[in-house]
């Protein structure tokens, strides 16, 4: 797993600084808490290949317990070619001596090269010191035609690797007509899908993978 060095972009004498760039917002202080608009975080890794990016319109710094409550935030992924993906939730509790983020409320994860591919959740932890999210909650998949279900799964941003477990695929096919002639389901105890080769692979423990194909009556 790769480590990263992290830029938060607020006050000294508010929360200690890890990087030296200069403040991108306001704050004022009530009941020992910090209030700011325009919150912005980069991480970098050190061979600059990867670097994430966290903004919100509003954020309230905790410094008893070192969290910062995050609303409307957005989360951007680069690396060298651009923005790799995006994550969009209503909320999100960064721990600043963890270094743990948990993102939550309406989760949309968005591969902006193709906007017909998201994955939709309730929430997931990651850990920005490593390249693995970790999605604890049932998420649903949409592709073209499309449409995967899981109960759980990993995403591993350094090989562009999800795992999810307990899948059921369906997809709809349709003829040169744009008429749909038939529907593939696939069960599975687990998939993975390779982004960069946008290919999926499906296997079970003790059984088969089960697959289904209804064809459709069409004039």
């Amino acid at each position: 797993m790769k480590s990263f060095n992290i830029y938060l972009l607020f006050i000294l004498t508010i929360f200690p600084l890890l990087g030296c760039q200069k403040p991108k917002f306001s704050s004022t202080q009530l009941h020992n808490k910090s209030y700011i608009n325009d919150f912005e975080l980069l991480q970098e890794n050190p061979n600059k290949e990867t670097s994430v990016k966290i903004t919100s319109p509003k954020a309230i710094i905790d410094p008893t317990i070192n969290d910062i409550e995050i609303y409307e935030s957005s989360i951007k992924i680069l690396n060298e070619n651009g923005i790799d993906f995006q994550v969009k939730s209503g909320n999100a509790t960064l721990n600043n001596l963890t270094n743990n983020i948990r993102v939550f409320n309406n989760v949309n994860i968005s591969f902006l090269k193709d906007s017909d591919y998201n994955i939709s959740t309730n929430s997931f932890d990651w850990d920005l010191n490593t390249s693995v999210i970790d999605i604890n909650n049932p998420l649903a998949i949409n592709f073209e035609n499309t449409k995967i279900n899981a109960t759980n799964g990993f995403y591993n941003i350094d090989t562009s690797l999800l795992k999810i477990d307990n899948t059921r695929f369906n997809r709809k096919i349709n003829n040169s007509e744009d008429v749909e002639e038939y529907q593939v389901e696939i069960k599975s105890d687990f998939a993975k899908w390779f982004k960069n080769d946008n290919k999926l692979v499906f296997t079970s423990n003790e059984k088969q993978v089960e697959t289904t194909i209804k064809f459709l009556l069409t004039k």
